[in-house]
């Protein structure tokens, strides 16, 4: 009993030199982060920034009329962010719901087996 109090008593400096490595490995780990996170570009507040002043535009003028939504619908999914993400957007020329081209792709693979 006695040999394990003893190696206990040893490791107590050992533990304490551990946890205040970790401690020190942490508190610069977090002052990294933070650093890092300065040097990201802010081109993403710009359009936003855009999407605000429409909207804005939006809110002050009188209400559309159907065919003026129309026309501005003519122009994509994202009309209000103009050409943002273009490439990211999922649009087809199928009129058929996604959930409803699943249902069928579903319903013939049940009648093929």
């Amino acid at each position: 009993m006695k040999y394990i109090s003893a190696l206990l008593s040893h490791l107590r400096p050992v533990q304490m030199l551990l946890s205040t490595l970790l401690c020190t490995m942490l508190f610069f780990a977090s002052g990294f982060s933070t650093l890092a996170a300065k040097n990201i570009p802010t081109k993403g507040t710009v359009q936003l920034d855009k999407i605000e002043q429409k909207a804005q535009k939006a809110i002050d003028s009188p209400a559309m009329s159907l065919e003026t939504i129309e026309k501005r619908s003519q122009g994509g999914l994202n009309e209000v962010q103009g050409d943002a993400d273009r490439d990211k957007m999922n649009s087809s020329n199928d009129p058929k719901l996604p959930v409803v081209k699943q249902a069928e792709k579903a319903l013939s693979n049940i009648q093929k087996s």
